[in-house]
């Protein structure tokens, strides 16, 4: 580790942090506060507010279906808007600042337009900028590809990019929002949730692959693969938060209940039952990039029927997707699209999954709720429901497992 890496820090603001010009400043002076103890301070920020929704909605009043390059275009705005502001907001507080875009930090990345993944990082640029004294703020979200092209990583993609710069440099990372911690299960859901000093990657990762919003999954991938130290805490409170990293201990134990609600399961039906036409389906379906999960292939004589989860925010897609494979495959194939809630319960250890899943049931029996389907990983068990969150069951599983 060289002295540079030895007095580094990457932090990362988003979501209402940066809403307004007051919440900016107000982060410029916790930064002007922060140098005086830290001398190397990389920021990473998204875009203001919901600047992004915003910039979709304008997008979609021009074009139905925009092109996802020149979306790209439009989206990576918003963070430069961010970035500009808060180099103002630090130079008047006196503390010297400069903002660097995507392209301009030499974040490489390669995949597809509005979902594309970090290949490289060039620090060099970075590394000399805080050699001069200066704090470096990053847009986050956004890079360019092998042809020049803006791009952006999705929903989540500012927590990426600052996890990312952390491990080019070889630093801890600290991700500052509107939360002040993780919780085993949403306090806003369940009021009564004791907040989580330190967590391992692994059972963050699989709480943030169920559904939990707090940091995304992909930023917590990097942090596990390249051993980054992350802190996730609220912006503007001291209050401590949740520190991530380590293995887990073998403790058997239920450490989260995470709510997901934001999923649809699709059903393609009536697909004819052969292996190459089933390889077809899924080779349209992967063409659009989707992010899927619970995949299941029921055959039967002469058809089979494949169901999945995936984000809400891809409904818009199937359309197309139906169109294309009716055309390729067969004319009688419909694709049914259902709201779904998940509940999940992760655990530590070698967790007795049948002892869980009787207590589980027994609840959900008090509830009188009907689950549609269970599935489970070596770190969780998860109940689909119908529709909407369900409240009574939440509170009755935070209270068995103490949560």
């Amino acid at each position: 580790m060289t002295l540079l890496e030895s007095n580094i820090i990457v932090q990362k603001y988003g979501g209402s942090s940066v809403s307004t010009p007051k919440k900016i400043s107000q982060i410029a002076n916790k930064i002007v506060k922060r140098k005086k103890e830290t001398q190397y301070i990389v920021v990473v920020v998204s875009a203001m507010g919901k600047t992004t929704n915003h910039l979709i909605q304008l997008a979609k009043e021009i074009c139905t279906t925009p092109c996802d390059r020149e979306l790209d275009v439009l989206l990576s705005t918003g963070e430069q808007q961010s970035i500009a502001l808060l180099c103002m907001a630090l130079n008047q507080l006196g503390c010297e600042a400069i903002s660097l875009t995507g392209i301009q930090a030499g974040i490489k990345t390669k995949g597809n337009y509005t979902r594309s993944s970090i290949l490289d990082i060039r620090d060099d640029i970075i590394k000399n900028h805080l050699l001069d004294g200066k704090v470096v703020v990053i847009a986050g979200f956004q890079g360019v590809n092998q042809e020049g092209d803006i791009t952006t990583l999705g929903r989540g993609g500012s927590d990426t990019t600052a996890v990312a710069l952390a491990a080019k440099l070889n630093c801890p990372c600290e991700i500052y929002t509107d939360v002040d911690g993780i919780y085993p299960i949403d306090p806003r859901i369940y009021s009564d949730a004791k907040k989580l000093s330190k967590i391992s990657y692994d059972i963050a990762l699989e709480m943030a692959r169920l559904g939990a919003k707090v940091i995304d999954k992909r930023a917590l991938s990097l942090g596990k693969k390249f051993q980054v130290p992350i802190y996730v805490g609220h912006s503007f409170n001291e209050e401590l938060g949740t520190n991530i990293g380590g293995d887990m201990m073998e403790e058997l134990k239920v450490t989260s209940l995470v709510i997901d609600d934001s999923q649809i399961e699709v059903k393609i039906n009536n697909i004819p039952n052969r292996i190459d036409t089933l390889s077809k389906v899924f080779e349209i379906v992967g063409r659009y990039n989707l992010d899927i999960s619970m995949a299941e292939n029921n055959s039967f004589d002469a058809t089979a029927n494949i169901s999945f989860t995936c984000p809400r925010e891809h409904t818009y897609l199937f359309p197309s997707i139906k169109k294309e494979i009716v055309s390729t495959i067969d004319q009688w194939i419909n694709i049914e699209i259902n709201d779904t809630t998940r509940v999940s319960v992760v655990g530590t250890g070698r967790v007795n999954q049948a002892e869980i899943t009787a207590q589980i049931l027994n609840a959900v029996k008090e509830s009188g709720l009907k689950y549609k389907k269970i599935s489970t990983s070596e770190l969780s068990l998860s109940y689909f429901f119908e529709g909407e969150q369900k409240g009574d069951l939440i509170n009755k599983l935070a209270k068995v497992f103490d949560l």
